[in-house]
């Protein structure tokens, strides 16, 4: 009896454990401890733009707890990766599943994942039988109509209850369907019926799919998103299907918010919001942010420490340093002394939370960001830039120098922001339409939204490049590639030619102003709707251009992916940077993090000592600056005037991956010289830049042979990169021992432009006097074409086989040669280079050939007037061949004495010159000459002239004719 007993109280007990198991099972691997369901959704960048329909579900999703994780990585399909997600989503037109990806998808799925399969994606991987079968059929054909369904399984509880859904769709009609399914709808259409929805059993997990979907009309359904959400929930397990979410719970107090409609002209206002959000407390509003489930974010400071942050940054003790603004934006005092501060903030017991607040300097009035400098701070406070310094070393400010001033003041959302240290060891920024009109070290500047840089003794100020309208982002990869974003559309952005390239070209005019390089810029917030006032789902605030520049997150990330901000969309986006030539390309890919909180107002993201991404939110309710509502106060700072905008909230988040050690031990406040050479090959990019900060600041000749030793070192990490070299470059372009004094260094730099890496050859381009022997260096390393050999040659390689194989690296030599001496060798290399279509069609190698033309203008002409274009140059190439040519020929015209020399030039082009290159040089030449200028030509050159009009272009007839009036000689080219 007792064995008996025994052995039922042990078959009991292992049916037990199996329930136990085949519920957890059910409930998928990746169900998660805060109670809330979160959903990978592949797409792809096909013609159902799955990106855009997903949007068009992920806020109706969020509402009730459920977050989806938009992706097109298809390696994203393995086991580690998708037992973080309770589910997946498939939608869009993928071919190409490997082996591995197909295991991978069965392997969750059977172990209790679940699969949520949208329209298209019953035509992916048709190669794939185990795919088909596993969401239980496959595409065949489509009309289109307007479709409706019958529901064959009312009772199931995907369908239960469901509202009607009638909406224009295509009419899928399938093949290979598994009999292991059960069917859901059918489309009736005369004696078929379509199975049209349906689901199946696979191991312990669950698969639905829907032939519902083919564009936005159907996804803006309410019913088809009631369906898809009861679909994911089923597919996570019965649980699910009646189970509510953890999402944010809100109440509201009453207030006025003016609401800008979608679609009107700019200004127009509709009937104001006066249901008004009331904030969340600090611990509630992270607990809302939406971040992929490889990371976390955790609270580092809130409104207990810290109020309004605008700014951040760390110094070399690893402390972060906070700009705080409660004066901003309309509170403008007499005397500029406000209520506004610089703090430091410590975490003095390692628990990730700061517990110790020092203010380093009060009584600010609207300061807008701050870059350490020696012993202190600089603070951009319009109209002024301020040092303030610690002399006895206490952490708080006792003097107080401006270092010039000339910023405008009269919006204060269009002044100086976002104060960076260089790679080149100045100082860079932004700025908006409150522009700059100042004299900084004797020279007059004016200027208005854009980039700058300036020496950090406020010695001498630089306009890099121009944008198009409000600035507040700018950042540096790791090679010291400048980007940035603008306020409204442009983003990211990428400032390849300084703007005193353009300006060494006489008649240039205006530098052109820098244009977004991404492929999108459209905001994925998780609000159905959000507060804009115009740019309507498309980036509006942008804020705090950032690139991930550590090792703690994942390898893609590193170098790679750049982030900002947008808190009229509650969000920071997320880009990836891409080299395009001498340029970038930059695609969007969503939001990095993202908020239902309407208070959650992040502006500026910063990778920190410890490897996390850290936030900023400013975490309020109005974020609008203007324009001013009809019946509103317009302030002082041209904001319009709401009791609303908040003074009281604040929030720092530090964004960690959690399977990285992001402890934070690392201190260099106390480091001597050679522990700082050593921290120049630090993995992150921060202490890097420390370093090579405190090496400028101290002065610190004495490790001029270490930091030799690290430009010879070739290695290459995984990146391709060299840290320690490039940094040991910079750090002696700080250290001026690259004046061609030291010989060791000068040496040293030159062999670098042999170096492997690519950025390493950049930096000695960039940093190498301008002298004759530096240029005899450059042209050494043949990164232009050098089109001459010694002796008699049968044959040479053509010209865009003999530049430098990385576009950047030509860009920098171009860049490099316009600043140096003339040397004919350059001219007739430029020439050369911009006859190749590659490098003309490449807007940066375009823009910096001209430049370095411009300087070599003879030597350049003389070679490019005596080339022929290919046969089959298409229209692009010849108009930006054109474009050199014409702006280089407009330069000599405003030379010292081009009047001596043109006869020759016009001879060559009746003798030799393609029509369009000979059409571009008489473009250049009509648009610049000066009046009363007009060369002597002798009878002889006036009879070879006469013919000139008839190998031109129709287009350059009337340019002939302009010349020949302007020179005082009509019919001089046979035009008349």
């Amino acid at each position: 009896m007792i064995l008996k007993l025994q052995l039922f109280l042990r078959a009991f007990l292992l049916l037990l454990i199996s329930l136990v198991f085949s519920l957890l099972a059910q409930t998928s691997v990746a169900q998660n401890s805060d109670n809330q369901l979160h959903i990978l959704f592949l797409g792809d960048n096909g013609h159902h733009q799955p990106m855009e329909r997903a949007q068009q579900i992920i806020p109706f999703l969020a509402s009730r707890g459920i977050y989806v994780h938009y992706t097109e990585r298809q390696e994203d399909l393995n086991v580690e990766n998708l037992n973080q997600f309770d589910s997946i989503i498939f939608y869009g037109n993928r071919t190409g599943l490997t082996g591995a990806q197909e295991s991978a998808l069965y392997q969750y799925v059977n172990e209790g994942g679940g699969l949520v399969a949208i329209h298209s994606a019953s035509a992916m991987f048709p190669e794939s039988d185990a795919y088909i079968n596993l969401i239980g059929g496959a595409f065949k054909a489509h009309g289109t109509d307007t479709v409706s369904v019958e529901h064959v399984a009312t009772d199931h509880p995907i369908v239960s209850g469901l509202p009607e859904l009638v909406s224009w769709d295509e009419t899928y009609i399938h093949m290979k369907h598994n009999p292991d399914k059960q069917v859901l709808s059918v489309r009736v259409e005369g004696e078929h019926e379509e199975p049209w929805s349906w689901v199946r059993n696979q191991g312990e997990g669950r698969v639905f799919y829907t032939a519902w979907g083919h564009d936005e009309r159907t996804w803006s359904k309410i019913a088809f998103k009631q369906l898809i959400e009861q679909g994911l929930r089923w597919t996570v397990g019965d649980w699910a299907m009646n189970a509510i979410f953890d999402h944010p719970t809100f109440t509201f107090g009453e207030g006025e918010l003016p609401y800008y409609p979608p679609g009107e002209p700019w200004g127009t206002v509709g009937e104001p919001i006066t249901k008004i959000q009331n904030p969340l407390d600090p611990e509630e509003s992270r607990d809302h942010i939406m971040v992929d489930p490889d990371f976390e974010v955790k609270l580092f400071a809130s409104e207990d420490q810290v109020i309004n942050p605008i700014d951040l940054t760390w110094d070399e003790k690893g402390r972060l340093w906070v700009t705080e603004t409660v004066d901003y934006p309309n509170k403008f005092t007499e005397n500029r002394e406000g209520n506004d501060r610089i703090k430091i903030l410590e975490d003095t017991n390692n628990d990730g939370r700061a517990d110790k607040v020092t203010v380093f300097a009060d009584g600010l009035n609207i300061p807008t960001s701050l870059v350490l400098y020696r012993d202190g701070v600089i603070v951009s406070q319009a109209p002024d830039f301020i040092y303030f310094k610690d002399t006895d070393g206490d952490d708080v400010a006792d003097e107080q120098e401006v270092l010039f001033t000339g910023w405008g003041t009269f919006d204060t959302h269009a002044g100086p922001s976002n104060l960076r240290y260089g790679f080149d060891n100045q100082i860079w920024g932004t700025v908006g339409y409150s522009a700059f009109d100042g004299t900084v070290g004797g020279e007059q500047h004016q200027f208005s939204s854009g980039f700058y840089r300036f020496q950090p003794d406020g010695s001498s100020l630089e306009y890099i490049s121009g944008t198009t309208n409000n600035t507040w982002g700018i950042g540096f990869n790791e090679e010291g590639i400048v980007f940035g974003s603008t306020a409204n559309r442009d983003l990211p952005l990428h400032s390849a030619v300084p703007n005193r390239f353009y300006n060494s070209v006489r008649g240039f005019g205006q530098a052109p102003r820098i244009q977004m390089i991404a492929n999108s810029n459209r905001i994925y917030p998780l609000l159905d709707e959000v507060r804009q006032v115009d740019q309507h789902g498309r980036y509006t605030s942008a804020s705090g251009f950032h690139m991930y520049t550590a090792r703690d997150f994942p390898k893609e990330y590193w170098n790679r992916h750049a982030f900002v901000s947008d808190p009229t969309g509650h969000l920071t986006g997320e880009f990836i940077m891409k080299q395009d030539g001498s340029s970038y390309q930059a695609k969007n890919i969503g939001s990095f993090l993202a908020s239902q909180d309407e208070w959650f107002s992040p502006i500026q993201t910063r990778v920190g000592p410890d490897g996390a991404l850290w936030v900023l939110d400013w975490y309020n309710i109005v974020i609008q600056h203007n324009p001013t509502p009809e019946g509103k106060e317009t302030g002082e700072g041209n904001a319009y005037v709401n009791d609303l905008r908040d003074r009281q909230h604040a929030r720092i988040y530090r964004v960690v991956n959690k399977n990285a050690d992001h402890s934070q031990d690392m201190n260099l406040g106390d480091a001597s010289p050679e522990e700082l050479v050593q921290a120049l090959k630090n993995d992150n990019l921060f202490w890097r830049l420390t370093a090579q900060r405190l090496l400028v600041e101290r002065g610190e000749t004495g490790v001029v042979p270490q930091l030799i030793e690290l430009i010879e070192n070739e290695h290459l990490d995984e990146l391709g990169l060299n840290p320690g070299a490039l940094h040991a470059i910079w750090t002696l372009d700080g250290l001026e021992e690259l004046d061609g004094s030291n010989r060791e260094v000068y040496d040293a730099v030159v062999g670098a432009l042999h170096h492997p890496a690519s950025s390493i050859r950049r930096a000695a381009l960039m940093t190498l006097p301008r002298s004759e022997e530096s240029l005899e260096a450059v042209l050494a390393a043949d990164f232009l074409p050098n089109p001459t050999a010694p002796g008699s040659m049968g044959y040479m390689i053509p010209a865009t086989l003999m530049d430098a194989s990385d576009a950047q690296v030509r860009l920098s030599a171009l860049l490099a040669l316009a600043e140096m001496p003339a040397s004919e060798k350059v001219g007739q290399a430029v020439a050369e280079l911009i006859l190749t279509e590659e490098n003309a069609n490449d807007q940066g190698i375009r823009h910096a050939s001209m430049a370095a033309g411009a300087k070599n203008e003879n030597s350049f002409l003389n070679r490019v007037l005596q080339k022929q274009l290919p046969e089959n140059a298409d229209s692009t190439f010849k108009a930006n061949v054109g474009f050199v040519v014409e702006n280089v020929a407009g330069h000599y015209a405003l030379g010292e004495s081009p009047q001596s020399s043109v006869s020759d030039y016009l001879t060559m082009i009746v003798e030799t010159a393609d029509p369009t290159i000979a059409s571009a040089f008489i473009r250049g030449l009509a648009a610049e000459w000066p009046d009363e200028s007009a060369p002597e030509l002798s009878e002889v050159v006036i009879n070879r002239l006469s013919g000139l009009s008839g190998v031109l272009q129709d287009e350059a007839q009337e340019h002939l004719t302009s010349l020949a009036e302007t020179w005082g000689y009509p019919g001089l080219f046979g035009t008349q």
